[in-house]
């Protein structure tokens, strides 16, 4: 059996939308799996029918606050899901976290993660 992520979608700092790829930050509800920090591959559910594809991103953020977080980065997903309550099956861990304050070489890094993910669900589910 899979690990399973839950929480609310909550407003972050906005990063990953200023680099052109929103992420919902989640507020984990007590039951919830907590990863080790990474980048994993991941289905969302909670925002349609059918589950959706994405990467789930577990860590500290590295600003002042040094606080815990999750996210979900939802693969071709440009709305709004503030509010929802996402269900995530966590997959295969694909990297470890890495911190940069170089903006070009983080997304550099995001462009290759989205195409790691595209690559795996184009032939398996998890």
């Amino acid at each position: 059996m899979a690990d399973i992520v839950k929480g609310l979608v909550i407003a972050g700092l906005g990063e990953g939308r200023k680099l052109g790829y929103p992420t919902a930050n989640l507020k984990l509800t007590p039951d919830s799996f907590r990863p080790t920090p990474g980048v994993y591959l991941a289905t969302v559910k909670g925002l349609g029918k059918s589950s959706l594809y994405g990467l789930l991103i577990s860590g500290v953020h590295q600003e002042a606050s040094k606080e815990p977080r999750v996210e979900v980065y939802v693969i071709d997903w440009q709305t709004d899901i503030y509010g929802q309550n996402l269900i995530v099956e966590v997959g295969d861990k694909i990297r470890d976290l890495v911190f940069t304050n170089d903006a070009t070489e983080l997304k550099k890094l995001i462009e290759q993660d989205i195409i790691a993910g595209r690559q795996y669900f184009k032939g398996n589910i998890l």
